[in-house]
């Protein structure tokens, strides 16, 4: 059982997330609802947690205030909003759950499931750290990387390349491989496109990393790490024209 709370200053939004949570008794125990950050503040410092579904906006606050106030986090948060706006992409950026509303049920339902795969949020207080700081800039400087021990943090700017591997994708950081069960395609979208290239199908590439190009019938960039990755034929040209 997850010892829940529900935070949002709409009673709608409080009564849709309830009816859904009913209809997997087993899976969870609401411990309160709360309508604003204080009151939301007090249950989280008297409880022991293990799920908070909370709100961006509430009232003259944010969620983000309640996460601040907390100096360990011991909880896993998954963001409720109707906006569709910048957040978004800083809880990408920091292996954040959220879901629009209003919620939708499989929508609701598969985030849950994949709560439930999950192991023990070891680390978890460094990603909340991540994402209130990503949250701070235009364009998200600290990425979340999920992995067996739980999270971590890398710096984009020190990201080399990624690489295709089906449907995971091998990030190269801080001279080591990392491996993450999301497709390169989610990553392509994530970063910033005039920082990092689709050098080839399989392989994005941090610009400023790179160290010599390699012209020839396969074409190839030496990165900073000393690896080398392919420049598809019919991406070459895009490629030079970045150092014009």
């Amino acid at each position: 059982m997850l010892n829940t709370l529900i935070v949002d200053d709409e009673s709608h939004c409080i009564k849709r997330l309830l009816h859904l949570i009913d209809r997997k008794p087993e899976t969870f125990n609401v411990i309160a609802t709360c309508k604003t950050v204080d009151d939301a503040l007090s249950v989280a410092q008297a409880n022991p947690l293990d799920l908070v579904f909370l709100d961006i906006e509430i009232d003259d606050k944010t969620g983000f205030d309640l996460l601040r106030q907390l100096d360990h986090i011991f909880f896993k948060t998954i963001f409720t909003t109707a906006f569709d706006n910048y957040a978004i992409k800083a809880f990408k950026f920091s292996a954040f759950d959220y879901l629009m509303k209003p919620i939708d049920f499989d929508e609701f339902n598969e985030t849950i499931a994949r709560l439930s795969e999950e192991r023990e949020l070891k680390g978890h207080n460094g990603s909340v750290k991540s994402l209130l700081v990503n949250m701070e800039q235009e364009q998200p400087k600290l990425l979340t990387i999920p992995s067996v021990e739980g999270f971590e943090t890398v710096l984009v700017a020190d990201i080399v390349h990624l690489e295709a591997n089906g449907n995971y994708t091998f990030i190269y950081a801080n001279d080591k491989k990392q491996i993450v069960s999301k497709p390169i395609k989610f990553y392509e979208n994530l970063l910033d496109g005039k920082q990092f290239f689709k050098s080839h199908k399989s392989h994005l590439i941090n610009m400023e990393m790179v160290k010599t190009f390699h012209r020839g019938k396969q074409a190839y960039v030496l990165m900073e790490n000393g690896n080398q990755v392919p420049i598809a034929v019919r991406r070459k040209d895009e490629f030079l024209g970045r150092f014009r």
